[in-house]
């Protein structure tokens, strides 16, 4: 029994636990003395018992979270490749189906003949901003993007976006205000792509602005060390639920927009990746319903920072 004992509790004190038992002779000082020694180390290794299994158990936690977040990245990928499946399917249909029609049918009417050929074109565009937008998002995200950074003057900038979207804003009736903030406005950042995000956010505005009296306001402004542009319509707004999905691949606000929109669904996460390389911030600014949706973001000065 009290072999036993010592391989539970320590030698003195399986001793001491017997004696009490048998009514032997009084444990002496040195005895107590290993008891309290062997009882010191029962409770520190109790200790480094409780700290392992806490270790374990955050371990434990993060691999089940790891776990989780695997999973969740593959049923993101598997819908990354099914939807840009049906992306790509949608206008090869339309090419292929028009395009047999002209085959099948050479005496068609000029003007049907001239419709067809139209649409034909039309998607072959779309399938080609498709697979641009694919493609520069893969870039991106995997630093393979080539930028060509340089100091930009901002106004200039939104000057030569409005004017390149003109043509689209004419088509669609939609008026355009400037309300650009006096002052210096440079930034450091890759003309392109900022042209591009610009280009995003005034072809986003006008997808969503009063289909009546559409109207655009892209503004300017200068904030310490910081350049805040906006664009904003007029149309619905975006849900309090859309803000963050708005801004996912492929996915586009629910209930507040007029329908669902045309495009690819990836120019705003593009866009927000785009202005997050330049140290910058992009997101929705309004969300009620009926009251317009404003974008924004900020770029740093380019006073408060070198060409790279």
């Amino acid at each position: 029994m009290e072999i036993e004992l010592a391989g539970a509790i320590g030698a003195a004190s399986a001793r001491a636990m017997m004696a009490s038992v048998l009514d032997e002779e009084p444990l002496g000082l040195d005895e107590v003395m290993a008891i309290l020694d062997e009882t010191s180390q029962v409770i520190a290794y109790s200790r480094q018992l409780e700290h392992k299994s806490r270790q374990l158990e955050q371990a434990s936690s993060e691999l089940k979270a790891a776990n989780v977040r695997l999973l969740e990245l593959d049923h993101m990928k598997d819908n990354f490749i099914s939807t840009v499946s049906h992306e790509l399917r949608t206008p090869l249909t339309s090419i292929r189906a028009f395009s047999e029609i002209l085959r099948d049918h050479p005496q068609l009417a000029p003007a049907k003949r001239d419709s067809y050929l139209d649409i034909i074109i039309k998607e072959s565009e779309r399938l080609t901003r498709l697979i641009n937008d694919v493609l520069d998002l893969a870039k991106i995200e995997s630093g393979a993007f080539q930028w060509r950074m340089e100091r930009l003057d901002v106004r200039a900038l939104i000057e030569e976006s409005a004017a390149a979207s003109s043509e689209l804003l004419r088509e669609k009736g939609i008026g355009l205000d400037l309300r650009l903030a006096p002052g210096a406005a440079e930034v450091v950042a890759d003309h392109d792509r900022l042209v591009q995000v610009m280009l995003n956010l005034l072809s986003n505005a006008a997808k969503f602005c009063d289909p009546q009296n559409g109207r655009i306001t892209l503004s300017l402004e200068s904030d310490g060390g910081w350049v805040r542009v906006g664009v904003r319509d007029n149309g619905p707004g975006v849900l309090e639920r859309d803000r963050d999905v708005i801004f996912q691949k492929f996915r586009q606000g629910g209930d507040a927009l007029t329908g669902k929109p045309q495009g690819t669904g990836l120019g705003l996460p593009i866009s927000r990746e785009i202005i997050t390389h330049f140290g910058g911030k992009l997101w929705v600014e309004r969300g009620a319903p009926g009251g317009g949706a404003l974008f924004v973001f900020t770029l740093p000065r380019a006073t408060a920072m070198e060409t790279t």
